[in-house]
């Protein structure tokens, strides 16, 4: 049974009214609300929020002065530290630690240090806000407390312990590995599982005999985070025999938990080492199938003629399932070009164009003439999606050829597809493009508009001095900052120039009213009992979720817009990493599908422990439709990705889920 982890923490709620539809709670709140979503460091707004007398106002501006990420900020967190309600002491904490203001660490520091009355939550979210703030102060102190050396109160040092050892992890190759392995046999599971994270999060060379040992623990998710460590390379950094650390490996194959074999599987592949062959082929018949999924993906790094026989029996047993089949076919694709155009034809003819999706990604994988001319015909394949996917690949494998059709397919009368061609011809552009760039993103659609500057900021890397290209009347509204604030930063980190140019972020134009936001504020923030959802998955059954209206109102409104848009029905799984997380929310099943909007990160004090629901970003503030339940602790998720809800309910549907399974549907729950 998997041991829980964050007792302290899993548990957040507003203190004070929060329930309570009063009027004035929901005046006070949806300025600040507001404020928050359009990233404005409006002080006056913030300072009444701060001030209000009910603590689920105070802790609605503590949060939002955090994530608008002003260094000014600390100054207005500062006297909450000290807060008459003691559990805002905790979030004035941690939103200091999202400003990652080093000149903070100080007041961290005085406040742990002295006799005025801290919640042992709020001494643990310390550990966690010096070691994401950083620096050499924040290194120290965390040093000290895992030292047992803290000048610190004993109950406030043993508080931050556990939050410390995991958090750790953050400063790299700074971390105080001594003082992390101080804990690595230590007989509370908990502390030993998080000591052994850090130290395999850093790759500490020091620490490759303890996580060999820890390969042999009592504890599964202790094997597991031990295996998943003992990579080829970290054997080499650490000096560890790959052949003592390989049969280590071989032997968790026949681990009875699932993780362990998964991650076992994952490290092993990283040796190629064809002797493994024949004990990982085994797991081709493993219980759990996305076991089998990770199975033939060794089995494709470790390459020969053994491992080419066993995917084969793969492609050839349709009995494994599609999502087997499909990374056995991609897998022999990188192997084997001889008779490879007969095995992807059953996929490219299909009638359903995710096989033939499968079918781009196989021919992309492999190499020389029949790839190339397989992937020119898909490029007029009839559905948009398998086009889009097969524009890049081809233009990725034929070049010059490849470019030509991504001009033609400029035209195109889908959108995913001319952005896919924008991105293709990328750095090969010429002025000609450029003029083609200028009025696709005269469209003012989202999508083509990032594709063009991502193909400009391709074009830059490659050869310097394309703002100067820009200056013609025909392409100079490219250099007009965008009214979508989230679209000029990517702007500005593809062209640097321009983006000095354009000075500092300026606030986000949301689109919402102030009654927009008292919506939200009624509806979610206040909510009186939990919203949940219900996610139907075809043959796997169905996964309870609840979502953390109080923790991120923004994040959770937008995913039920979806949801009663009935957005997400029949879409498929496009990401599953078995063991690490499955992913939803993008239509086009491509994993680059989104709404056409983007939406303000959240971060807040929950943890992805146990199955949470996150939202997927390529950047951040990109949040949009794509989400993600992880299947097991991933601690260096926290902080970067918004928790907006959790798996409520059995999670044996969840494990279950494979690559490619449907969704038949999402629906509100009235069950509080």
């Amino acid at each position: 049974m998997r041991h829980v982890f964050w007792c302290l923490l899993a548990a957040i709620a507003i203190p004070g009214r929060a329930g309570a539809q009063d009027p004035a709670l929901v005046e006070a709140l949806a300025p600040l609300l507001q404020a928050e979503d359009r990233r404005e460091f409006d002080i006056a707004t913030l300072q009444r929020g701060l001030d209000h007398p009910d603590p689920a106002v105070r802790r609605v501006a503590i949060l939002a002065v955090g994530r608008i990420g002003q260094p000014d900020g600390v100054a207005l967190l500062a006297p909450h530290l000290n807060d008459r309600e003691p559990s805002l002491i905790g979030e004035a904490v941690f939103a200091i630690g999202l400003l990652r203001d080093r000149a903070a660490v100080g007041l961290v520091l005085e406040r742990l240090r002295s006799p005025d009355p801290m919640p042992l939550e709020a001494a643990a979210e310390a550990a966690a806000a010096l070691a994401r703030i950083g620096g050499p102060e924040a290194l120290a102190a965390i040093a000290d407390v895992l030292n047992g050396t803290a000048a610190i109160p004993a109950d406030r040092r043993d508080a931050m312990r556990s939050t410390a050892l995991l958090e750790s992890w953050r400063f790299a190759r700074q971390a105080p590995v001594d003082a992390i392995r101080r804990h690595v046999t230590d007989p509370n599971v908990d502390l030993r599982w998080r000591a052994l994270y850090a130290l395999a999060r850093v790759q500490a060379p020091a620490a490759g005999a303890d996580l060999l040992q820890a390969a042999r623990d009592a504890e599964p998710l202790v094997r597991e985070t031990a295996v998943r460590a003992l990579t080829r390379r970290y054997a080499e950094q650490a000096g560890l025999p790959a052949d003592g650390v390989v049969r280590e490996l071989v032997r968790a194959l026949d681990d009875g938990s699932v993780g362990v074999r998964t991650n076992a599987l994952g490290a092993l592949q990283t040796f190629a080492d064809s002797t493994t062959t024949d004990r990982v082929a085994l797991r081709l018949a493993d219980d759990d199938r996305n076991v089998r999924v990770a199975a033939v993906s060794a089995l494709g790094a470790i390459g020969g003629s053994a491992a080419i026989a066993a995917l084969h029996r793969v492609l050839d047993t349709k009995e494994q399932g599609w999502a087997v089949r499909r990374t056995a076919l991609v897998a022999l694709a990188r192997l084997e070009e001889a008779g490879l155009a007969a095995r992807v034809a059953e996929w490219a003819q299909s009638s359903d164009p995710l096989d033939r999706m499968v079918a781009v990604q196989a021919w992309g994988a492999a190499k020389g003439d029949a790839a190339t001319t397989a992937l020119a015909a898909l490029t007029r394949d009839p559905d948009s999606r398998v086009r889009a996917a097969a524009i890049g690949a081809y233009a990725a494998a034929a070049s010059e050829a490849g470019v030509d059709a991504a001009r033609r397919a400029m035209q195109d009368p889908d959108v995913p597809v001319r952005a896919a061609a924008i991105r293709a011809i990328g750095a090969a552009a010429t002025d000609v493009d450029l003029e083609a760039f200028a009025r696709a993103c005269a469209s003012r659609d989202r999508e083509l508009c990032e594709a063009v500057y991502d193909a400009l900021g391709a074009l830059e890397r490659r050869t310097p001095g394309v703002v100067n290209r820009l200056l013609a009347p025909s392409r100079r509204a490219l250099l007009e900052r965008p009214g979508d604030e989230l679209l000029a930063r990517r702007v500005g980190a593809a062209l640097p120039s321009l983006g000095e140019q354009w000075g500092p972020p300026q606030p986000y134009a949301t689109g919402r009213s102030l009654e927009d936001y008292r919506t939200i504020v009624r509806g979610i923030l206040l909510a009186r009992d939990p919203i949940r959802v219900v996610v139907d998955v075809e043959q796997r059954g169905q996964i309870e979720l609840e979502l953390l209206g109080r923790d991120a109102p923004m994040t959770v409104a937008n995913f039920l817009r979806l949801v009663d848009r009935q957005y997400f029905d029949n879409a498929r799984w496009h990401r599953v990493v078995p063991n690490f997380v499955v992913q939803d929310g993008d239509p086009t099943g491509t994993g680059s599908g989104g709404p056409g909007w983007a939406i303000r990160d959240e971060i807040n004090r929950r943890r992805y422990d146990v199955p949470m629901l996150g939202m997927a970003l390529s950047g951040p503030d990109t949040g949009g439709s794509q989400w993600f339940i992880n299947l097991s602790p991933q601690p260096h998720l926290d902080g970067g990705y918004t928790i907006f809800g959790r798996v409520s309910g059995s999670y044996v549907a969840l494990k279950r889920i494979l690559q490619g399974d449907r969704i038949r549907t999402i629906r509100r729950t009235g069950r509080g």
